[in-house]
């Protein structure tokens, strides 16, 4: 069965156990994917996966023993400055 190393960040964190800090080694059975990997974390909301330093969009992905594997919560906005620079 593989495992994945697997760090969480942010608010996802929450998704493990406090001491685990957001890291844990995931053991997961043979051919299950990115996506069979966050239904279990119950990760719903958008997230970006890197695989091994590699951005990964494809929750299709199977996921090999030994892969790095690191869940950011998605971060949105950057309008603030195209408003400053309008009403200016």
């Amino acid at each position: 069965m593989p495992v994945v190393n697997l760090q969480l960040y942010s608010i996802l964190r929450e998704k493990l156990p406090p001491e685990a800090e957001g890291h844990a080694l995931w053991q997961m059975e043979e051919g299950e994917t990115i996506g069979d990997l966050l239904a279990a974390l119950g990760i719903s909301r958008r997230v970006v996966i890197s695989v091994n330093g590699d951005h990964e969009t494809d929750h299709n992905r199977k996921l090999l023993d030994g892969d790095q594997i690191k869940i950011f919560s998605s971060i949105s906005g950057g309008s603030s400055l195209r408003l400053y620079e309008e009403t200016n």
